[in-house]
Formats: structure tokens, sequence, C-alpha cells
């Protein structure tokens, strides 16, 4: 895993605990002037974060990570 996107995703799942997040919510915490920039790559990211079993991905874009 070197992708910093999938990393943050990793990371605020860990600090979230149990509580669900959004992908937006990663990149603006990560991006915070500039996030908007990010929004396909990071639903990308979490896409294939959720095929490798590692998050569980709503088609709302919410995260859950396992």
């Amino acid at each position: 895993m070197d992708n910093i996107l999938e990393i943050a995703i990793l990371e605020m799942g860990r600090q979230k605990g149990d509580q669900v997040f959004s992908c937006e919510e990663v990149v603006q915490w990560l991006y915070p002037q500039d996030w908007r920039h990010f929004t396909t790559e990071i639903l990308d990211t979490a896409k294939s974060l959720n095929e490798n079993g590692k998050i569980i991905l709503s088609e709302t874009g919410e995260i859950k990570v396992l």
C-alpha cells in the first residue's frame, strides 16, 4: 500500500472506530483548500479497498473500515 489516499482512508477509519465517514471527509482532511480536485481519486481508491476487502463502501460513498 503506497497510495497516500489508501493510507488516509485506513487511518481515518482507525481514528473513527465504528463510525462511518465519507470519501469527501477524507480528502477534506488531507487537502482542506483543494479537496474538490481529489473527489474522483478518493472514490476510485475507496472502490479498490472495497474490492480488496479492507473497507465497506456504500453506494453513497460512506466508508466503514473492517
